[in-house]
């Protein structure tokens, strides 16, 4: 759910958003280019269960290869095990990576829907 919320604000913001980009053998939750042959200018992991140490490996491994700009998106009670993580295995990536909350995510595409349409009515958007 919150990764199609994600798509759609990266299609609100002019990008080209994907969900599950293949990374080699991984695949990312969704990313934002900004031409169809070009590398993810943004890349977000969604954690809801599942393995943190794995989406911050991936994220990690965005931002070596392609200079990415990372996101994890998770609940709050999560951000206490995040930064335990930044602190040790991944201190590399802890001064890049973003944590959103995935309320915060709601509410921004929220906000961006309701611009949009009121953008449309207007006519200020094709």
């Amino acid at each position: 759910m919150d990764k199609n919320l994600l798509q759609e604000i990266g299609k609100l913001q002019g990008y080209i958003a994907n969900t599950e980009f293949s990374m080699g053998a991984e695949r990312l939750d969704v990313v934002w280019r900004r031409l169809p042959e070009s590398v993810p200018t943004y890349v977000f992991e969604v954690q809801v269960g599942g393995d943190l140490y794995h989406a911050l490996g991936k994220l990690k491994h965005a931002h070596d290869i392609w200079n990415s700009r990372i996101f994890l998106a998770a609940s709050s009670d999560e951000l206490g095990s995040v930064n335990q993580l930044l602190s040790g295995t991944f201190h590399e990536i802890q001064p890049v990576l973003r944590f959103i909350e995935i309320e915060k995510i709601r509410n921004l595409h929220r906000s961006k829907r309701d611009i949009y349409e009121i953008e449309c009515d207007l006519g200020l958007i094709p």
